[in-house]
């Protein structure tokens, strides 16, 4: 959940319920206020009754309303005496609407100029307590959402205008790269702390892309000036293995310095290798179709295979396109064929590669057992003895993928290893 949208549920609901108990409340309140103003009027009515009759020698009993809006009953003194003014919601029958209508009651006693008690009861005008109320919560819920909408609304205008800064901020993370990041700018803003922090990230990103370029230009220039001497050294040691003074022992040791200055320069161009494809310096991409790729690097192999006595099997299941670089996609395929080579049975190994129309695999017989996955890609990680190994070929394979939008993954069954590359979103 996006952090506006989270701020604005917790918001929503406490507003929600402050709402909701401010509106009880008025309703309760508003309720309270109407009956004391309709018992005010009632305690008028009953003085303005009582003062009609305080003249009249001849009060005379009324024990119906009829068409008078008070009753009148002649009580003794004691029962007068104990009468409180008292006030009551009833229904009374109306003999017009031939129905109960609600009213609002007052019970009092009083006595006349002639000594006599009275107990009287006066009646308010017709009050349809339901329908009151219904237009109260009508008018009540309307205005509570009417309230809960705008309040809403101008909460989320404000924080997206609030948080704006912060999320063109993770958006420029987002789309942030060390290679190509370095001349862009954040957007300004008039919020101090958002200003802060801008500034901040922007001085750690800088720093960054400056430590990232000066590792970069070292990690080239280094492989670049290793190359010339190795290369010059590999030549000379090869010219002083053509004099014939030389003994077979002399010749052997010369040939294991061959060997290790090739391993050297070997190693020295699959960790340049590695740094471009890190820093993403293969940008060109191009529609590949795999099945001529495999077909053509597995024809490339046949003579090394068949000198390292091994068969290679390709199977076509189906058609697979994808768009990524050719150089990269070519440098997957042949050291994951390579390593199945190098990896194999010492007799009548076998290599299958299988290629459907979303995925090809490359599988492998082996004597070895199962390898450890969370340790298969990592660099200078050998799982054989092999001298021409220097253990970045699978490195290689999983940089590649992830710079190709590309999933490689490894599994062991009926003591084949196999690997499988495909597309992240046919994963």
């Amino acid at each position: 959940m996006k952090l506006i949208n989270h701020t604005l549920l917790i918001l929503s609901v406490i507003l929600f319920t402050t709402v909701g108990l401010w509106a009880f409340l008025f309703y309760s309140q508003l309720l309270s206020q109407i009956k004391t103003t309709i018992d005010e009027g009632l305690s008028n009515h009953k003085i303005a009754i009582i003062d009609n009759l305080k003249d009249d020698k001849t009060i005379s009993e009324q024990l119906d309303f009829l068409d008078k809006s008070y009753i009148i009953k002649k009580v003794n003194e004691d029962y007068a005496l104990q009468v409180r003014d008292s006030y009551k919601d009833t229904l009374i029958f109306s003999s017009l609407k031939n129905n109960n209508y609600e009213a609002r009651l007052l019970t009092t006693a009083f006595v006349s100029s002639e000594g006599k008690y009275y107990e009287m009861k006066v009646l308010s005008h017709e009050l349809n307590k339901g329908k009151l109320i219904k237009k109260i919560i009508t008018s009540l819920l309307g205005l509570f959402l009417l309230l809960f909408l705008s309040t809403v609304l101008m909460n989320k205008f404000v924080l997206k205008n609030t948080w704006k800064p912060f999320y063109q901020l993770l958006n420029y993370l987002n789309d942030f790269r060390l290679d190509k990041s370095a001349s862009q700018k954040l957007s300004k803003t008039n919020i101090k702390e958002f200003a802060l922090l801008n500034e901040s990230v922007q001085k750690l990103l800088n720093t960054n892309v400056d430590i990232f370029n000066s590792q970069k230009q070292f990690i080239e220039n280094a492989s670049h000036e290793l190359q010339t001497p190795i290369a010059i050294g590999i030549n000379k040691l090869e010219l002083f293995a053509e004099n014939p003074d030389l003994s077979p022992e002399q010749l052997k040791k010369i040939g294991n310095i061959i060997e290790s200055f090739q391993r050297l320069s070997g190693l020295n161009k699959s960790l340049l290798l590695l740094s471009k494809i890190e820093n993403k310096q293969f940008i060109s991409k191009e529609l590949l179709s795999f099945n001529e790729l495999l077909s053509r690097i597995k024809q490339d192999f046949l003579d090394y295979s068949e000198f390292q006595k091994i068969k290679i099997t390709y199977l076509q299941e189906g058609h697979w396109e994808f768009k990524m670089n050719k150089d990269l996609a070519e440098l997957l395929i042949v050291n994951l064929i390579k390593n199945a080579i190098i990896h194999n049975k010492e007799k009548e190994g076998k290599v299958v590669i299988r290629l459907s129309s979303s995925y090809f695999t490359i599988e492998n017989t082996s004597d070895n057992p199962s390898i450890d996955v969370n340790r298969l890609f990592q660099r200078f990680n050998k799982n054989s003895n092999s001298k021409s190994s220097t253990g970045l070929g699978l490195a290689i394979v999983k940089a590649i993928a992830d710079a190709s939008d590309l999933s490689v993954t490894y599994s062991y069954n009926n003591n084949k290893h196999i690997f499988k590359v495909n597309s992240i979103t046919n994963k």
